[in-house]
This record gives structure tokens, C-alpha cells and sequence, in this order.
């Protein structure tokens, strides 16, 4: 005679939402598997009652037999998942081979360390984008909400980022909640053909998948963070996005009947959400292991009132703002660096890099209010002339390509040059046509090279140093 389980049955069934009887021990957030193998997730207890949530395309009846399942959600966490596209549940969705059957169960509710398990955040994450780098520095184990319009580029951005880690030791995953299938195929075949497959892993519930599994997608996905995070390998992470996945938690509450809160949100959204992005830091006992989170949403820049992106923004600890109009203007990343924010990114740069990024900001605020003096067509001094010519000439710098990463040493020493004396003749048009040369002056003169590496140095020396070898910029730039 075989062990005796505990027994529920199925008494009446709304679409993915299950009413159970039975299963005195169960708990909110267990499994439970029915006679013929579909799993439902515990939404809720009521009295001698369960709601459960079906994590399966197939709708029981009402009178089937639910058992607890012991094994709950499992995932194969190893390095096997590098490369690989799978669901919550483990499933491959890449038409690769299968993973390996050795599987860990997961926990879905799980409560971030405390402060005493936490170190002082101190290095910084390179994106590639001198915007980011400089200005709006990210730093390893951050929160940054990545918010903006639709069309405007960040998830080509993003993709990038991920790309632009290369040869950095740095893994990378990708939770893509209700993203269409077309979208995932394409966005890991653009890792594939970039080289960036063997530290990336794509944790994806396309939009066709059942709403209770794109929920728990977030919290699959820092599952999968949090294993290479103690191995002791830092993980940059990214939840694309989060506003669709507050829509699917509000359908489920309102199918449940659960008394709706603002803007028809359920009363626990803040919570679900905070839980999630407390995970992120950088964690003692794994060599100083980080996980780097950059939650997505897309909403209307003009519109910051709505619940879901006050809320995450009140959770991060900075945002990037991506806005349409800058990328139909051709800037790229169309990110708008006065109304964006960090928090902890520039207690990771070196002095020079600070002194920089404070220098251009200053230039570029500056720059905001000498325009309107154009605008009116008053007469301008040569001094404000020449802060104006330098702030395009920044604007330029900050506009990159696709897939054109440059290292930090280059990004500020390409800034550096914007204030030398060499460049006050020129002008905004011949840095743009010229650019591409100065970088690779920068990268392969031997001379420039040993420049670009005393960067623990003062800007003024820096600026100092370029003048005094302006030869050499003169043939990456002739007088035009």
C-alpha cells in the first residue's frame, strides 16, 4: 500500500482560475498537479476553499483530482542554460536539444538578504554608450528602470548592452514577459549572430503562453540570476517588461474578485513588485557577486503619473528615458540625459570620469539656456560661442551606432578633446565626418594609446596632454 496523499477536486473552473476543495496543507504559491499532469500554482485560501492559477494550455473539469505536487517548479540550473531559450518551466522553446534532466526547485516567493549580507557597490558596469558611461554611470549590483516611449530604441538598447559584454565576465539574462515569439526568435538570433549566446541565457513566456505563467516569468528569471550570482559570477538582468507583466497580474485579480485598487490594480502590486527588485545588490561570500537589474517599461513620457511607472521608479535606484522624438531625429540611444537619473552609478567612476561628467553636464545645462537666447535672436559673446559650439560637438560624441561600443578610457578622452585648444576651430560638422578616424587614432597611436591609459590623472592634465599632441589629432581631423 503506497503512502496516502491529501486530495482536492476541481469544483468549478473560470478559465485559468481553478476552485479547489480539499488540500488542507496547502500553502499559497505551492503546485499542485492534476490526474492527467497539469500544473496550477496556489493564488489563494479561502475557508475549506483554494483558488489555483493553471500553468497548462488544457482546462480541467469540474470533479478532477488534484494532488500536491512535492516537486513544485523545477529548473536545470547550470551552465547548460547559457545560450539557450527556454519558459518558466524548463522548456526549451529554441527547438534545441533538451536540457539536462537533473532540475532544482524553485522558489517563487523568495525574500531578498538583508543588509548584513550585502557589500558596498563599487564597480561599474560598462555599457559601451559614453551617454550612460560618463553621464549616467551604471554600476554593478544597481536597479535602473529603463523607461520610455514606443519606437524609441530600447530594445535595441538593451540588446546592445547585452552584446557590449563581451569578454567581460559578465552573464546575462533575459526575461521577456508577453513578448510575441516572432520578437524572442529575433532577439536571440541577433545574440547568436553577435557571439554573446555563451553567457546569455533567454528566459522567455511569449504573450500566447498562459497568463499565470507570464506572471511568475520575473521571479523564474532572478531564479536564474541568482544561481550564477553564487557561483560568484556577476549577472546583468533585465525584465522587458514590467508594465505588461502589472496588466497580467491585474487580470488575474480581477478574475478572482479580489476588491480592485487604484487604476483597477490589485492593493499588492507595489509589494509584488519591490519584492522582485530588492533581489538585486551585491552579495557577500561569492567573491563580491553581483545581479545588475534594468526592469523595461513602456509608457508615455509625457504622462509620469500612472501607478505602475511611479511606483517601479520609486523602487530603482535611478532611470534611463528613452524618448521616440530623439530617435526619429536619429539619436542613438535616444536617451534624455537631463530627465534621467543614478543614484549609485558615480560612486564607481574614477575622478577623471566624474570631473568630466560633471564638467559636460554643466556645459550641456548651459547650453539648454543659450539656445532660447538664439531663439530671440540676441547678439551672443564669443565665450557663449564657444560653449555652444562645444555642446554640439557633445551631443555628437553621444550619439553612437548600433553595435559601436567604445570603452570608458575612449569615451572620456573623445570628451577630453571636445575642450582642448585644437578644436576651437573646428566645428560640429567635421567632428561628425571625422569622428570614426579619431577613435581609431585613439585606440592604435601609440602616443594616444599611452594617453588614453593615464586616466587617473586630471581632466586638465588630460586636455593638456591632447593639446600638446594635436599632430597627431591633426591627421585623424584636417582643417576643414
Amino acid at each position: 500500500m503506497g503512502p496516502i496523499k491529501e486530495v482536492g477536486f476541481s469544483i468549478s473552473v473560470n478559465d485559468y482560475l481553478i476552485t479547489l476543495e480539499g488540500l488542507p496543507s496547502a500553502k499559497v504559491n505551492d503546485v499542485v498537479i492534476s490526474e492527467l499532469g497539469e500544473r496550477a500554482i496556489v493564488n489563494s485560501l479561502e475557508g475549506n476553499y483554494l483558488q489555483a492559477l493553471l500553468l497548462e494550455s488544457r482546462h480541467p473539469k469540474p470533479g478532477e483530482m488534484f494532488y500536491l505536487d512535492d516537486g513544485g517548479i523545477k529548473l536545470p540550473l547550470c551552465d547548460g542554460l547559457l545560450g539557450r531559450t527556454v519558459n518558466p518551466l524548463g522548456a526549451p522553446i529554441d527547438g534545441k536539444a533538451p536540457l539536462p534532466k537533473d532540475r532544482q526547485k524553485l522558489e517563487l516567493d523568495v525574500v531578498a538578504l538583508g543588509i548584513a549580507e550585502r557589500e558596498l557597490i563599487t564597480d561599474q558596469l560598462s555599457t559601451g554608450f559614453t551617454v550612460v558611461d560618463t553621464l549616467l554611470p551604471i554600476a554593478k549590483g544597481q536597479r535602473e528602470l529603463i523607461i520610455g516611449d514606443a519606437r524609441s530604441g530600447k530594445s535595441t538598447f538593451l540588446l546592445d548592452i547585452i552584446i557590449n559584454q563581451k569578454g567581460k565576465n559578465v552573464i546575462c539574462v533575459y526575461g521577456a514577459v508577453g513578448k510575441s515569439e516572432i520578437g524572442i526568435k529575433r532577439f536571440a538570433a541577433a545574440i547568436s549572430q553577435a557571439g554573446a549566446s555563451e553567457y546569455t541565457t533567454i528566459l522567455a513566456a511569449t504573450s500566447s503562453s498562459p497568463t499565470p505563467l507570464i506572471t511568475i516569468a520575473p521571479s523564474v528569471a532572478f531564479s536564474v540570476a541568482e544561481y550564477f550570482c553564487s557561483k560568484g559570477r556577476d549577472v546583468l538582468l533585465i525584465l522587458d517588461d514590467l508594465g505588461v507583466h502589472a496588466r497580467y497580474l491585474r487580470e488575474i485579480a480581477l478574475i478572482s474578485k479580489q476588491i480592485p485598487g487604484r487604476e483597477s490594480y490589485p492593493g499588492g502590486i507595489f509589494h509584488a513588485h519591490s519584492h522582485l527588485m530588492e533581489r538585486a545588490g551585491r552579495f557577500k561570500g561569492n567573491n563580491g557577486a553581483s545581479i545588475t537589474l534594468l526592469p523595461v517599461i513602456e509608457n508615455d513620457l509625457e504622462n509620469f503619473t500612472n501607478l505602475i511607472p511611479t511606483n517601479l521608479m520609486s523602487q530603482t535606484d535611478g532611470h534611463l528615458l528613452f524618448s521616440s522624438n530623439l530617435r526619429a531625429q536619429g539619436q542613438y540611444p535616444a536617451i534624455e540625459w537631463d530627465r534621467s537619473v543614478t543614484r549609485v552609478g558615480r560612486q564607481t567612476q574614477p575622478n577623471l570620469l566624474k570631473t568630466l561628467g560633471s564638467r559636460v553636464r554643466a556645459l550641456l545645462a548651459e547650453y539648454q539656456e543659450l539656445k532660447r537666447y538664439i531663439t530671440f535672436e540676441a547678439e551672443i559673446s564669443g565665450d557663449s560661442q564657444l560653449k555652444i559650439k562645444q555642446a554640439e560637438m557633445v551631443l555628437e560624441v553621444l550619439r553612437q551606432e548600433n553595435e559601436e561600443a567604445l570603452e570608458p578610457k575612449i569615451q572620456a578622452t573623445l570628451l577630453a578633446t571636445i575642450f582642448t585648444r585644437f578644436m576651437n576651430d573646428k566645428t560640429p560638422q567635421s567632428l561628425h565626418l571625422n569622428k570614426r578616424k579619431i577613435i581609431k587614432a585613439l585606440r592604435s597611436d601609440p602616443v594616444l594609446t599611452q594617453i588614453v591609459e593615464t586616466e587617473k590623472d586630471s581632466l586638465e592634465h588630460l586636455i593638456e596632454r591632447l593639446d600638446s599632441n594635436s599632430d597627431i589629432l591633426l591627421k585623424a581631423m584636417p582643417n576643414q
